[in-house]
């Protein structure tokens, strides 16, 4: 027994020690990752991050300010169920003839952080899509909104650029059934590689045009039934708030 005890004290034996418990702790979270481990290491890691990043945010923000009138722009976008969820992003301004830099890159992103803490959005999962685009996805992709959307792209690992909208769903469904900690670690670390070497993968698109325009310019939809999906996204927002209103 001295001698485990002696050993376990050398720096060989606290290095075997260290691997063994970090092995039981990764066990543990990978085991019970859809159950609470993952949102408990969205608040830990979307604390952190924005910490991190808080000075950088605060920078992008006056910049923002002064150049758009006010920081942020609400966004209302398909959250976990389908239920509409309320995030915000830096507002788009204009630099002389072009769209600012901030709002061109992924700093126009960095208030999602917020929404990751609050729960509406997980680090790791499909793209955040708005309502609009909610109302026309094919009934074969719902299976998408099971989960949090997510400020990382969970199709990053499959297609280096934006893939046709079908085929996101599709990879979007696959994760929502077979997520686990190592495929969002892949997920997590992909696009911020990508990021660092310049790349643009172009998921996150709030804002911008999505699925219900591209359907419409290729004639699988009508101008009439672009119009309803609209109407049914603001019907969706204001059914939301009147359900608020009376719980207040």
């Amino acid at each position: 027994m001295e001698e485990f005890l002696e050993f376990m004290s050398s720096p060989a034996g606290i290095a075997i020690f260290s691997v063994v418990a970090a092995a039981i702790v990764i066990a543990v979270i990978a085991l019970n990752y859809r159950f609470f481990a993952k949102s408990a290491l969205d608040l830990l890691f979307g604390l952190v991050f924005f910490i991190i990043t808080s000075p950088l945010t605060a920078v992008c923000a006056a910049v923002v300010r002064a150049n758009a009138g006010r920081a942020c722009t609400r966004c209302w976008i398909v959250g976990k169920g389908g239920k509409p969820v309320e995030v915000r992003v830096f507002s788009d301004y204009m630099s002389g003839e072009k769209q600012g830099y901030i709002c061109c890159t992924w700093l126009k992103y960095l208030p999602l952080l917020l929404s990751v803490i609050t729960g509406k959005l997980s680090l790791v999962g499909p793209s955040p899509l708005p309502l609009i685009d909610g109302t026309l996805i094919p009934e074969e992709y719902e299976g998408r909104f099971s989960v949090r959307p997510g400020l990382f792209s969970s199709a990053a690992n499959i297609f280096p650029r934006r893939p046709a909208y079908e085929e996101m769903f599709a990879a979007d469904c696959d994760y929502a059934a077979r997520r686990n900690l190592f495929s969002d670690l892949r997920s997590f670390f992909v696009p911020l590689l990508r990021l660092f070497r310049g790349e643009k993968s172009g998921f996150i698109s709030l804002g911008r045009d999505g699925y219900a325009e591209e359907l419409l310019s290729r004639g699988a939809i009508t101008g009439e039934q672009y119009d309803k999906a609209g109407e049914l996204a603001r019907q969706s927002v204001e059914d939301l708030r009147r359900a608020k209103n009376r719980v207040g």
